[in-house]
């Protein structure tokens, strides 16, 4: 009898045992954090800044759609619209992986460029 409540005593030991395992296994957090953010690139609302141009140059859009630039340079850029455009926007300085945003409420005809360097410019036209 002795040797029945042995096995009897070690078989409960090993389900208990079995138990709290189960159970502090579903107590610990394993869930992983969150991937870091990435930027969004949507090729019909978003411009590309480089060092010697934008990408693309001519962009056509609806009125009421916000377009956002991307800084993919290593220099900072300034995106400021030219006078006797509809309306007027220019942007904070963009380090890299910086964007702006601006939503063109006015159909017409819209020339940009950036501060420290006029020769690159873009258009965006609004219908």
């Amino acid at each position: 009898m002795h040797l029945r409540s042995g096995r009897g005593a070690l078989i409960i030991g090993v389900l208990f045992l079995i138990v709290a395992l189960i159970f502090i296994a579903g107590c610990t957090n394993k869930s992983t954090p969150p991937p870091p953010p990435t930027m969004v690139y949507t090729p019909q609302t978003t411009i590309l800044m480089g060092s010697a141009s934008v990408n693309p140059q001519i962009l056509v859009i609806s009125k009421g759609v916000t377009i956002t630039w991307l800084n993919q340079d290593l220099g900072f850029h300034i995106i400021t619209s030219d006078s006797g455009d509809p309306d007027s926007f220019t942007s904070p300085p963009l380090a890299t992986n910086q964007e702006f945003q601006f939503t063109f409420t006015i159909p017409g005809t819209y020339e940009y460029h950036y501060t420290d360097d006029s020769a690159v410019k873009g258009t965006i036209i609004v219908h």
